[in-house]
Formats: C-alpha cells, structure tokens, sequence
C-alpha cells in the first residue's frame, strides 16, 4: 500500500508540474494503514453496473424490508421446477414416439434403435449434475435472478435444438440439444430456488424443500398429457399402400421394399399389425405403409415446449428474491443446535466421509427409479402387451406413467414433510427398507405377468412400482434438508450442487441397465430358434 501511494504522489506531482489538469481521482481521498495515520491513497470510481445486473444481479434479488410473505416465494420456485422435471421424467413418451419417426405405425430400417432413443434421458440427467457442481459457486455469487434466467434461456434452447434433431433424424444434434445444453440449464436452474427456500423456511427446512422438488416430480404430470395432445395435433399419417398380399414386395439388406400405389417404383415400407396398431392412436388399417412418408409429430412438440419452458422460467427469474441479512420467520427462534453448528464450506464439505456416504446410498436409492422412467411406456407396450393386449392398451400405458409421475410428486412432497417429524436420517432408514425387497420381487413379477398371462401379477408389479418411486423420490426431497442438518443451510445450494454428481451416475447406470438387461434377453431368444433351425429354411 504505501509504494502503490508513493507512486501515485509523484505521478500526481508531475502532472501538476506540467500544467495539465489534477486528475478526478486524486481529488478522491480514502483514509487508509488505521485510524492512527495520516497516509492517503486515492481509489478509481467505482464501476457503474449494467443494464443485465441491474435486472437480474444479486441486489436485485433480495427482499425489501418491508416484504415478509414467505409463501409467495414457493410460487416462482415451485413453477421452476415444474418446468424443469417435465422433460426429464418424461421422456419416455417422446422416446416411445421417436423410436418409429420414420415407420410411424412400427420401427422401420433406418428407424433409430431403442438403445438410441433412451440415452437423452441418462445425458440430460449427467449434465444436470455436472452443471450444478461446476457452477455452484458462480450461483451464489450472482444471484438466483442471474442463474435462474441463464439457466432458462439454455433449457428452452437445448429442447428447441434437441427439436432439430429429431426433424432431421440427426442423433448427436438430439444428445447435444435435449441432453447436453437442456442438461445444464437445469443444473443452473436446480439449487438456487433450493438455497432462496432454505433462507426463508429455516424453521421448516423439509416441508419447503418437500414443496420444491414436488414441482420437479409433477413436471411428468403436466409434459406427458401436453405432449401427448402436441403430437397428436401434429402428426401426419404415413401413406398407406394395401393389405399384406395385395401390393408386390420384397427385401433388400434387411429392409422391406414394396411397390408404390402407381407401380412405378419400390419404396422402403413397413408392415403393421393388430398389435403394432394397439399402441398408437387413430384409426389405421393393418397392412403396408411407405417409410417416411409421415411424422409423429414429436419434433414440432418438443420446440413448443422449449420456447414455452424459456418463457415461464425468464418470469420466474425476475420474481425469486431472498430473505434480507438476519430476516427470521415471526415466533422462531432457531434452537441452540443451529446457532451454534457453523455452516462449512463447499470446499470443507468436500473434505469430509459423510459428504460421500450420503452420496453413495442417494445414488442407490435412485438408480432403479430412472430405469423404470426411461423405458415405462415401452416395457408396458412391448412386455406387457403382448401377454395381455386387451387389458394393456394405449390408455392403460399413458395412465401408467401418470401414476408414476403421481408418485414422484406425492413422494418428494410427503417423504420431506416426514423428515420433519422423525428426522432426516430415520427417513432415510425408512426409505432404504421400502426399497430392497421391491428391487428384488420386481424382475420376478415380470416373469410372472409373461408366463401365466395373468391380471393379477401385473397390478401388483403396478402397485410396487408406484411405491418404489414415491420412495426413491422421497430420498431427492430429503436429502438437502438433511445436508443443512450435516453442513449447515448457508452454502446448501452450492452442496447440493456437488450432490448431484450421485445423481447423475444413478441417472447414467440406471437406464443402461435396464436396455442392457433386455438386450441380453432379446439375442438371447434369438439365438435360442436359431441354433435349432436350418438357415435354408429360417
């Protein structure tokens, strides 16, 4: 400090011994090195901030002194989420749709594999978690105003570009936009209602975050009948070319050929059955339809979606503000527990055994739930349907996972509400017993349902199923409550943010393992006829 001043004096002499004009700054003196001296140093004015963080900066988003309803803050918090979930958990009724985008009635040649179609999910979930660990600490610095509205212009943009790709059956265009850019808008997006919530609910810590993440969880209920609705409006019927046995085909490299309505060409077709048909609305004849020649629709309801999404999230970044310092609820005094717990570092969070522990059993309890959410509309209609297709229809696979989307909301909302009661760590205990005997009866109900053909080992996988994802979830609303009572609320945005990780390898293994598994048993019934059948007559 005292070069920096001795260098400012002679430079200050100098110019004044030259006659030219005593600079603005030096005419700013601060009192520096204690009260007791008499140095002064000279500081540049402050920079005036722009226009963006005059908006959305960290000023701007705390409460004013006179601002005391907490609960108006749940409403731009809950819709942020609501947004935010949507896409994810439901994915499977756009990739259920996009698995046949070019046979539309079935899956044809150039189709993309199921495989193909259920890796969005996975990556979405992957970048959520990377996201939210890497900018962390750049969401407390700016505000929730600045990351909330970043955060949604990135989501709505990814959903717009993971658009483009399905339109021009472009793959990595479709894994970029939904899952890499869509991925870390949300990752953006995620904590910081989570921290502003914390902030304002400090004497109902599970019940707030219950609230929260019930939005997440609802965000299936309200994206799989709109999407479903979009689709439909959208979508335009292959054309239709005869009953099998009225129109001339053949096959080349795997692909079925048949002659076009006007003889004049073959074109790529796909052949549709009772069965095929069971499993998409409208009215359509069995038989042979050209490749291409219609679309599901999906592409043109996921960019609605993206622009819809990026608008409600940009109004819910100017309403989210925070408690101002020192702000307590009416009545609350915080118990001596509280006062005395520092609230650590993410950095000093990082270095502790309970930070990994915690984090290893939340990626086990949510693994299986992602599984079941990438492929619930296809295991329904492929698994279940051919062993009950008059029970197991259309209707009965959307209102499946809208029971599954009712249970993700109705478990994050009464699980984090129970925390409250009983304790963040009796939850988890509860939550671990719900979980283990119904990942291992489930694989058994499914051999049931296909072996026997019966009603009875299908509502009960049904009912396990819901349970299991009203658990699993609870375990999401529960866990940064119970980072508060390990780590303190203060930083819980930005642990959180390192917690997601977990949930981003549960989110990877949990799909995977599942299109493993059933690709397994797939070649495997395959090659089974195979070994036993000359090829000549195969």
């Amino acid at each position: 400090k005292v070069g920096m001043m001795l260098a400012r004096g002679v430079l200050l002499r100098r110019t004044v011994a030259r006659g030219v004009a005593r600079p603005a700054w030096a005419a700013r003196e601060v009192r520096s090195l204690g009260a007791s001296s008499s140095t002064t140093a000279f500081e540049p004015p402050p920079r005036a901030p722009g226009p963006l963080m005059r908006l959305l900066g960290p000023d701007t988003a705390v409460a004013s002194p006179g601002f005391t309803n907490r609960w108006a803050m749940m409403v731009p918090a809950f819709t942020t989420h609501l947004c935010l979930g949507g896409p994810g958990f439901g994915w499977s009724v756009l990739s259920s749709a996009i698995v046949r985008e070019h046979g539309f009635v079935c899956s044809a040649a150039t189709d993309w594999t199921l495989f193909d179609v259920t890796m969005p999910m996975p990556i979405f979930f992957t970048f959520l978690g990377l996201a939210g660990a890497a900018f962390g600490k750049w969401q407390n610095a700016v505000g929730p105003r600045m990351a909330i509205g970043a955060g949604g212009l990135l989501f709505g943009g990814g959903m717009c570009v993971g658009a483009l790709g399905i339109a021009t059956h472009n793959l990595p265009l479709l894994y970029f936009g939904f899952g890499v850019l869509g991925g870390s808008g949300t990752g953006l997006c995620y904590t910081p209602p989570m921290q502003a919530l914390m902030l304002w609910f400090p004497d109902k810590k599970g019940l707030a975050m219950g609230c929260l993440v019930a939005g997440f969880g609802a965000g299936g209920l309200a994206f799989v009948p709109a999407m479903t609705q979009l689709m439909t409006a959208f979508q335009r019927v292959p054309t239709y070319l005869g009953p099998v046995g009225a129109v001339e085909t053949s096959t080349h490299a795997g692909a079925l050929l048949a002659r076009s309505a006007d003889g004049a060409e073959l074109v790529a077709a796909v052949q549709a059955t009772s069965a095929d048909l069971a499993k998409i609305s409208g009215d359509l004849a069995t038989g042979l339809y050209v490749v291409g020649s219609g679309t599901t629709g999906a592409a043109q309801a996921l960019a609605i979606a993206g622009v819809v999404y990026a608008a409600m999230l940009s109004t819910c970044a100017l309403a989210i503000c925070r408690p101002r310092a020192g702000w307590l609820p009416a009545g609350y005094t915080p118990p001596a527990s509280a006062v005395d717990l520092p609230s650590l570092s993410v950095d000093q969070v990082m270095r502790t055994p309970q930070f990994y522990q915690l984090g290893v059993t939340f990626s086990c309890l949510t693994c299986g739930i992602y599984g079941i959410f990438s492929v619930a509309k296809g295991m329904m209609s492929e698994v279940f349907s051919g062993a009950l297709p008059l029970l197991v229809t259309s209707g009965f696979t959307s209102g499946y996972l809208m029971m599954l989307s009712l249970a993700n909301l109705s478990g994050r909302f009464g699980m984090a509400t129970l925390s409250d009661r009983i304790g963040c760590k009796n939850t988890y205990n509860a939550i671990i017993a719900t979980l283990i005997p119904i990942y291992f009866t489930a694989p058994l109900l499914v051999q049931q349902v296909v072996s026997t053909e019966s009603s009875l080992p299908l509502y009960t996988f049904v009912g396990t199923t819901w349970l299991a994802v009203f658990a699993a979830c609870g375990s999401i609303s529960t866990t940064p409550a119970y980072e508060a009572a390990l780590f303190g609320a203060k930083n819980v945005g930005a642990v959180h943010g390192r917690m997601l990780v977990f949930n981003s390898i549960a989110a990877v293994l949990g799909p995977n393992l599942f299109v493993k598994l059933r690709t397994n048993d797939e070649l495997a019934a395959i090659g089974s006829p195979l070994s036993r059948v000359e090829p000549s007559r195969f």
